[in-house]
């Protein structure tokens, strides 16, 4: 079978590898529809990742088809389109026990920590598949059903709710995910990006509001929006010290601030600013059983998984896929591969 394999810095090589057995009971194989690209693929690509290294099959945002079951599997068969959770714990770790295998000490994530989606067939636990409902008629826009899932562990952990107002910094492809489930959950969302085309989709998407990253306004036009309290959650999706800072500064009093973007650099954020506002900081790592959530809120017709999508590209195009994704070109959301 073919698979992409990124073999060397910004290098793609279209590779011929044996195609998967079922060795388990309880595994199901299934044919790859689609996988899109991530930013953990694109710092993979580029050589930039700490420890992915070429060469690799990347791909964790992925869907496709079940051709074979295995003996043990009762709640799938041969035909049935999935959308693909990437995420697995250990199992046995008080996470694990309690549903946060994302939190897991030895988590791991298909297409980082070992072999991703990007070819023909790919072999997967029957319990990290999750049927696609029949109003779904594309079935590779299953690939972004994984995204949504990170957006929708995010509002849960900030217990984003309805009439609530939240402040999002990035409006790439997390913070859109973030946007439309506080959507589906009542609330409305401020947007903040530095690229303007990202900004008009958020607003063509339902923003409440959108501003540059750099208008030197940004605090006093938030506060206006806000009744001069802030927001009542606040949510980092790109990962950078100065926005964190800007969370914990513009969040209204006993509000919630989310990390969703990933960044070990230190800030000037104080104990003294969490503890006079009474305020929550919470992490938000993947997601944790929120396939369903997603899967359900789309059957619902509360959301549209061709919102997440902007380009597309056959398996022979994989090259041009990824630097796309590095370009960041304006009008891209998300590319997708479609094998």
């Amino acid at each position: 079978m073919n698979a992409i394999e990124i073999s060397g810095i910004q290098e793609i090589t279209l590779i011929d590898k044996d195609e998967p057995i079922i060795s388990s009971p309880d595994d199901v194989l299934v044919k790859v529809k689609a996988v899109s690209i991530c930013g953990t693929d694109v710092h993979t690509f580029q050589g930039e990742h700490p420890f992915v290294k070429p060469p690799v099959v990347v791909g964790h945002e992925c869907c496709g088809e079940i051709v074979e079951c295995g003996t043990g599997v009762t709640d799938f068969a041969a035909g049935d389109r999935v959308a693909i959770d990437p995420v697995f714990g250990c199992g046995s770790c008080r996470p694990c026990r309690t549903g946060r295998a994302n939190a897991c000490a030895e988590v791991k994530c298909r297409g980082v920590h070992v072999e991703g989606a990007m070819q023909d067939y790919f072999k997967i636990r029957a319990c990290d598949v999750h049927k696609l409902p029949d109003s779904v008629e594309d079935l590779a826009l299953g690939a972004v059903v994984e995204p949504l899932a990170i957006g929708a562990q995010a509002c849960w952990r900030g217990s984003v709710g309805e009439d609530q107002v939240v402040l999002i910094f990035g409006a790439g492809p997390i913070g859109i995910a973030v946007m439309l489930n506080a959507h589906c959950l009542g609330a409305r969302c401020i947007l903040v990006d530095v690229k303007e085309d990202r900004l008009q989709r958020a607003t063509e998407l339902g923003a409440l509001a959108t501003f540059q990253a750099n208008n030197p306004e940004l605090k006093e036009k938030i506060l206006d929006l806000t009744d001069g309290e802030g927001p009542h959650v606040t949510c980092d999706a790109v990962g950078h010290p100065v926005i964190f800072e800007q969370c914990i500064d513009l969040v209204a009093p006993t509000g919630t601030v989310i990390l969703l973007g990933m960044d070990g650099s230190p800030n000037e954020v104080t104990e003294l600013q969490i503890f006079r506002k009474e305020m929550t900081v919470v992490g938000s790592r993947m997601n944790s059983n929120m396939f369903p959530t997603i899967l359900d809120r789309v059957a619902r017709g509360q959301m549209q998984l061709e919102h997440m999508v902007s380009h597309r590209f056959a398996v022979d195009q994989a090259t041009e896929a990824f630097k796309m994704a590095v370009e960041q070109p304006a009008g891209l959301l998300k590319a997708m591969i479609v094998f």
